[in-house]
């Protein structure tokens, strides 16, 4: 009997010992972390879409453009996924890719002063070169056409080529025989034949007083146009030659295009007429000379509304020293507003 409860005895410390290191080798089991062998997002910004396409052929993009003065045409500019971020084999990259700095229009400046169209296509951002070519359909010093042309795009910084007009071919001026005219048949002949005069005085008993005595280039030989002649007129008294400067004042609300014509006794001088923009032009001086009296008028063009209008009309008085003037009340200074209703 004795011997049978030892035997129970031991198989129950068997068992109590089994069961605690059962216990014992649960209490320090470890699970270790899935290790994400996925890829890394490359670094696409800076890169060229050709650039990217040579070194990651088998990733998928999908390009939005948008204007940029700070990375080139076909660049990117930002991407979706980060660099270094995990990707799958399925992932659709987005990317932002530059289309170049924005492009601007390019206004129409035909007709328009070369100098007023440097300084807007400066504000435009645009670079300027200017080429001269003769040209009888457009004003002296305004613009024939440009390129890129009118109404084109281009990027800011861009060269615009403006061809301006140095007038029509020079055609030689054959001077008259001025020779016993007086002082005002002799104007009036040089202006016909688009010559300037210098007069100066001389006595003479043998001449009519105020008629020409000579002049220091002689009848029929040809010259370029406004050439100046010196022609000597009989008599101290003689009316002499005399010149001032018109200047007129704009204000400084006035903007727009407009068109001069400028007049000389009714008659048009038409290598002054001229097309200014008036935000730019806040002065108009028109340098004038005769030896009698002249009228002189300033006619202005809204190229907006194509009404025309009076800006100035003088009477100026060559004989006196200094020469009179005489406005006739026909100075408007409000003309420009009054020409854009």
């Amino acid at each position: 009997m004795k011997k049978i409860i030892s035997v129970i005895l031991a198989s129950v410390m068997v068992l109590s010992l089994c069961s605690c290191q059962g216990n014992t080798s649960e209490s320090f089991t470890t699970t270790t972390a899935p290790v994400d062998t996925r890829p890394e997002a490359p670094n696409f910004v800076g890169l060229s879409l050709e650039q990217i396409e040579m070194r990651y052929p088998d990733l998928r993009l999908n390009a939005s453009y948008e204007y940029s003065d700070e990375y080139a045409k076909n660049v990117v500019i930002e991407q979706e996924i980060e660099a270094g971020e995990r990707y799958d084999d399925d992932t659709v990259f987005n990317v932002v890719v530059s289309s170049g700095s924005k492009l601007i229009e390019i206004d129409d400046y035909t007709n328009r002063n070369i100098d007023d169209v440097e300084t807007l296509l400066s504000k435009q951002g645009f670079e300027c070169v200017v080429v001269y070519e003769e040209d009888s359909k457009v004003t002296k010093n305004c613009v024939i056409k440009t390129v890129p042309a009118a109404r084109e795009k281009a990027e800011a910084g861009t060269t615009v080529t403006c061809y301006v007009s140095l007038g029509a071919a020079t055609v030689m001026s054959v001077v008259p025989d001025f020779t016993g005219l007086t002082i005002e048949q002799a104007t009036e002949l040089a202006t016909e034949n688009n010559l300037m005069l210098t007069i100066t005085y001389e006595d003479s008993d043998d001449a009519e007083p105020g008629t020409v005595l000579s002049q220091s280039i002689d009848p029929d030989t040809e010259v370029e146009p406004e050439t100046r002649i010196v022609v000597t007129i009989a008599g101290e008294t003689a009316s002499s030659s005399a010149s001032t400067t018109i200047n007129v004042s704009l204000k400084g609300d006035v903007a727009g295009e407009f068109q001069l014509k400028y007049y000389i006794d009714g008659t048009l001088q038409e290598e002054k007429t001229e097309i200014k923009e008036l935000s730019l032009t806040r002065k108009i001086s028109w340098e004038v000379s005769g030896t009698d009296v002249h009228t002189f008028t300033i006619i202005v063009t809204s190229l907006k509304t194509g009404k025309s209008g009076t800006l100035y009309e003088m009477e100026v008085d060559f004989t006196q020293d200094p020469p009179a003037r005489d406005h006739h009340d026909t100075f408007n200074a409000n003309i420009f507003s009054q020409l854009l209703e």
